[in-house]
């Protein structure tokens, strides 16, 4: 049983906990209300049928507007949906969602968390390397980005559960003012080209290719001997068109729900790191919710984050499929062909390590090899 699991569990039981004193409590007021009751007595206020004992409507309605960069296809758009069909439930409507997907509020996944810090959006989520950029407390949420660090999902997610995950959160709320949850990864990171098949590192030389804003990355594509190009995501089809960037970097279900096979030829599955995502949610916000609905709320959000990492594992291998459909070439390596990616992305760790903290990344080595 995973951390996460726990922690949801935890939430369970203290609902359990105050359930059963609500219902000792009705039981003693109405049997006080029997002993002292009078011909002059005021009625009692009766309780409205079909109320939700986890949280009883006192009539004030929580406004929480979602933003993504994401079109209503992808799961990021699928787990909000999902996340506001339980909190609606749960909560009898006292909060209210409201769901600005495909870059209706924001261009790119800094401004997107920039807009949650500020307030003029609840609840966005972005990738850890753009949540260590927002502070120069907090290079140690960089460790995502370490080529070939957390070779699958299962050792992603046994580090970001974990005590080191804990403390990374803990840092992040004290130094952003937003409350911070358990990530998700949303997809594993492909590279792709239009002009020549990548089975090798040495095909990338001399492509400008476009990155994230991340120093791992762009140190990543400078070791294969291309040119690493930052553009905005929300720009990134455009500058394929027009041929700024010749290829780009992101997660396999992007290029499926962003339809960048239109633009790109050649795949090659390289998978050296994820995107991984971190839900941020308005300290503000947050911390002007009742008690109860903290309470409700963060049993959501935790039920939310694993119904993503269950859509995001199934994404990963239907966008795979997707792409061949549409026409892609898709490189998957032989195990002695993988190793040539794996031990250039070995090579960017080691003379990167300053990036995340040298002591910080043995640290996380260490707890990832027991």
């Amino acid at each position: 049983m995973n951390k996460l699991t726990l922690k949801k569990q935890e939430f369970t039981e203290e609902n359990m906990k105050k359930r059963i004193y609500l219902v000792v409590s009705v039981l003693l007021i109405t049997a006080l209300l029997f002993a002292g009751c009078s011909k002059d007595a005021a009625p009692a206020t009766p309780v409205e049928q079909g109320s939700n004992s986890e949280a009883s409507n006192d009539g004030k309605v929580y406004e929480m507007k979602i933003s993504h960069i994401t079109t209503e296809i992808d799961p990021l758009h699928i787990g909000y949906e999902y996340l506001n069909d339980i909190l609606t439930e749960r909560t009898n409507g006292r909060i209210k969602v409201t769901i600005y997907g495909n870059k209706q509020l924001a261009n790119s996944d800094r401004e997107q968390a920039e807009m949650v810090q500020n307030g003029l959006a609840q609840l966005g989520t972005t990738p850890a390397f753009t949540l260590g950029a927002m502070s120069k407390d907090l290079n140690e949420w960089f460790i995502y980005d370490y080529p070939y660090l957390m070779p699958d999902s299962e050792t992603l997610y046994k580090f970001t559960d974990g005590e080191i995950g804990d403390e990374l959160r803990a840092e992040a709320e004290e130094k952003l003012g937003v409350k911070v949850y358990p990530g998700f990864l949303i997809g594993w990171v492909k590279i792709s080209s239009n002009s020549k098949p990548i089975v090798e590192p040495e095909d990338v030389k001399g492509l400008k290719i476009r990155t994230t804003s991340s120093d791992m990355y762009i140190e990543f594509v400078k070791a294969m001997g291309a040119s690493p190009t930052p553009v905005n995501y929300g720009e990134l089809f455009t500058a394929l068109q027009q041929g700024t960037v010749n290829g780009m970097m992101t997660t396999t279900s992007l290029y499926e729900s962003d339809r960048f096979y239109e633009v790109q030829e050649y795949m090659g599955a390289i998978d050296p790191f994820t995107i991984f995502h971190i839900p941020l949610v308005n300290g503000e916000f947050y911390n002007s919710l009742p008690d109860d609905l903290k309470t409700i709320f963060d049993e959501c959000m935790y039920e939310y984050i694993e119904k993503m990492r269950e859509l995001e594992d199934e994404k990963e291998i239907t966008s795979k499929k997707a792409m061949v459909e549409f026409g892609m070439e898709l490189n998957e390596y032989t195990p002695e062909q993988k190793q040539k990616w794996i031990d250039l992305g070995l090579q960017v760790s080691d003379k990167m390590s300053h990036i995340a903290g040298e002591e910080f990344v043995q640290r996380a080595k260490e707890f990832l090899s027991k």
